[in-house]
């Protein structure tokens, strides 16, 4: 099955006509599936904007001067939308669509500029209402997912109470960033504001069975708006699979970069979501904001994202460090082939018991 490219960007406004068209001819270019969020868009202007994008397209309307969102197709793949959830306040919009065979919620969210975590707990629920397994959730979430890894020249953290509803729906919807778990130790952002601040407010999250069908995720370059457009490149297999289980890699404890990793993620998630963060006292007197199961489950999913991150790192590195092997036999072999010296075939040995230990571990 071909690839199928769906690209999320806020294009801050598209009520002027050159900028509209000229955003659509762009993105229709690059992307099977276009969501647009902060549109601008009106219901009595949705007609015409359809025209000119010339395709099938869905559109959530509020006013000429604030918020709308839009899911928009191109024809270069099937698809079919069985049921639609429109906001009338022009927030989000979520579909029940089979895409190539395949079966997925797929939705589109303009998230609050202010701390609402309502908001996100009624994403929730409408995006329950339909049985899809399979999940993709796009948008400009005004929220980032962690304040070090995703910030830039802030001065303290916007909307916590929100973040950390957004982290209860991914734990309950089993969804994931699949940017962060693609790109676990970058520092990239698809929001550049006044004073230098930088933030990647803008991504997909998606359930773990269809993690295996995402080809690759991006953060492209920003064009008439103040936000980056962000991808991903999914190719749906003709076989669907179902949710693969996550097994830790005890292995882990016995490096002692991991375990310190470790003992900061639990420590950040406590401060995170400890009821007063003032008093000094010890943890297990601490109260938190949540319910202990939550906590407990925020703990796992902090401690599971970052045994992931480190595994992968450590099989990168390991991958170039066995190629550095292998290219070094590589050069010794021809040395023997020229002169057979014994310091020669030592030296290979040496490596090759090196590169032996490497993949043992690996």
């Amino acid at each position: 099955m071909s690839t199928i490219t769906i690209g999320s960007v806020n294009c801050r406004g598209l009520s002027e006509t050159v900028k509209r068209i000229d955003i659509f001819t762009k993105y229709k270019d690059l992307y099977d599936i276009t969501i647009l969020v902060d549109t601008h868009s009106t219901s009595e202007k949705e007609k015409q904007w359809l025209h000119e994008w010339g395709y099938v397209g869905k559109f959530s309307s509020y006013s000429s001067k604030s918020r709308g969102v839009a899911i928009l197709f191109k024809n270069t793949f099937e698809f079919k939308i069985h049921e639609e959830t429109i906001d009338l306040m022009g927030n989000f919009i979520i579909l029940d669509i089979t895409i190539q065979d395949y079966r997925i919620t797929l939705a589109a969210i303009y998230g609050p500029n202010n701390d609402d975590p309502v908001f996100f707990e009624n994403i929730k629920h409408k995006i329950s209402r339909y049985s899809n397994s399979s999940i993709v959730v796009a948008g400009d979430w005004n929220v980032v997912q962690d304040y070090d890894m995703d910030t830039l020249h802030y001065r303290s953290e916007n909307n916590p109470q929100s973040k950390a509803k957004i982290h209860e729906v991914m734990h309950e919807l089993d969804l994931l960033d699949i940017w962060r778990q693609q790109h676990p130790f970058d520092n990239r952002y698809s929001w550049r504001g006044p004073n230098h601040k930088q933030s990647r407010l803008d991504y997909f999250m998606i359930t773990s069975d269809i993690e295996a069908f995402v080809v690759s995720s991006d953060i492209g370059i920003s064009y008439r708006s103040d936000h980056s457009p962000v991808l991903i490149n999914l190719r749906f297999s003709s076989q669907i699979r179902g949710k693969g289980t996550w097994k830790f890699n005890n292995s882990l404890l016995r490096e002692t970069e991991f375990i310190e990793k470790v003992k900061g993620d639990i420590k950040t998630v406590i401060e995170e979501y400890e009821s007063d963060p003032s008093m000094d006292i010890e943890t297990e007197d601490k109260q938190f904001n949540i319910s202990y199961q939550l906590l407990w489950d925020m703990i796992k999913m902090k401690v599971r994202g970052s045994a992931i991150s480190f595994s992968s790192f450590q099989k990168k590195e390991g991958n170039k460090k066995e190629k550095e092997l292998l290219y070094k036999i590589s050069l010794l072999d021809e040395k023997l082939l020229e002169n057979n010296l014994p310091s020669v075939y030592q030296e290979r040995e040496g490596i090759e018991l090196e590169l032996k230990i490497l993949r043992e571990k690996m």
